[in-house]
């Protein structure tokens, strides 16, 4: 397994890249807007859950070397599933954009003050951070910058 620690923006960054392909992947079937960003988020709870539960990882985080763990290994579907629900609702304030502000605020000084994040200390997670390669980091970067095009476009 590799290094454990807090690795607050590898987690971002992975994150950023789950939400970019679930938005591909469930953007097809809702509407485009605050609505379809608040149900993109919802949905992805059950997906990220999912994905956990088969592989430990997503991925975003498998792209960023990072796998989640509990006691027993890969986690349940259902430990899984109350930890994404738990990410939605202290991290991502269910995706309302002022609060979200304040609550990644909170969760990134935890993260950085005590080494775990509220959910994963109550679940009993251990997140695992391997070296990321440079492939791997032009391959994300090039992913956010892309992200962040299609944002601008749209517009």
């Amino acid at each position: 397994m590799g290094i454990i620690s807090k690795h607050s923006w590898v987690r971002y960054f992975a994150r950023r890249i789950d939400y970019f392909f679930g938005s591909f992947l469930i953007g097809i079937l809702l509407p485009v807007g605050f609505v379809g960003t608040l149900l993109l988020l919802f949905s992805w709870i059950f997906i990220e859950a999912y994905l956990l539960s088969i592989w430990g990882t997503t991925p975003g985080k498998w792209l960023l070397k990072t796998t989640v763990r509990d006691s027993a290994g890969k986690p349940t579907f259902s430990k899984a599933l109350n930890r994404s629900f738990s990410v939605w609702w202290k991290r991502l304030a269910i995706g309302f954009p002022i609060i979200t502000t304040f609550t990644l605020f909170f969760a990134y000084n935890r993260l950085v003050r005590e080494g775990i994040t509220t959910w994963d200390r109550e679940g009993g997670f251990v997140i695992s951070h391997d070296k990321i390669g440079n492939l791997r980091v032009f391959i994300a970067s090039l992913i956010i910058i892309s992200e962040f095009v299609l944002l601008v476009i749209a517009r």
